[in-house]
């Protein structure tokens, strides 16, 4: 299983993302390719700790959600999934500016053993928080067919 923390992982994950441009079109979803890239740092903002966010479903929900994605690592669904709203707060500003903010928050990711819950899956393990990273980054970069 990939994960952010890898870092040859994360190497190839972001050498995907070098193929992706702001005029690129989503096959699925409705976001455009800079808020989808502001999406992403969000994400990692979260695990950090940098946005608190709340927790979005049921306990009971965020058990089998999280039992679904990292225990039998069933694919993220595309089209249109419960969000946290804190995962979605940041405005597309220059493309390079957010490609380099992504860049540097993974970065800091592998570099800290210290992970904050996560909105729909409750409590993660550091390592838990790199195989989600890298799968989320992943269900976006094929929604882009990147």
């Amino acid at each position: 299983m990939i994960s952010v923390l890898n870092e040859g992982d994360r190497k190839a994950l972001l050498a995907r993302l070098s193929h992706l441009s702001p005029d690129h079109t989503p096959r699925w979803g409705t976001l455009s390719a800079g808020k989808m890239l502001c999406h992403l740092g969000d994400q990692v903002a979260v695990a950090l700790g940098d946005t608190p966010a709340t927790s979005i479903g049921s306990p009971l929900t965020r058990q089998l959600s999280k039992f679904a994605v990292i225990r039998m690592r069933i694919p993220i669904p595309k089209g249109r999934i419960m969000t946290a709203p804190e995962m979605l707060v940041t405005e597309p500003s220059a493309w390079h500016d957010d490609i380099d903010r992504l860049r540097t928050l993974l970065s800091r990711l592998g570099q800290t053993a210290s992970v904050s819950p996560h909105p729909a899956f409750g409590r993660l393990t550091h390592h838990q928080w790199g195989v989600v990273t890298a799968m989320h980054i992943d269900h976006h970069l094929r929604q882009f067919g990147v």
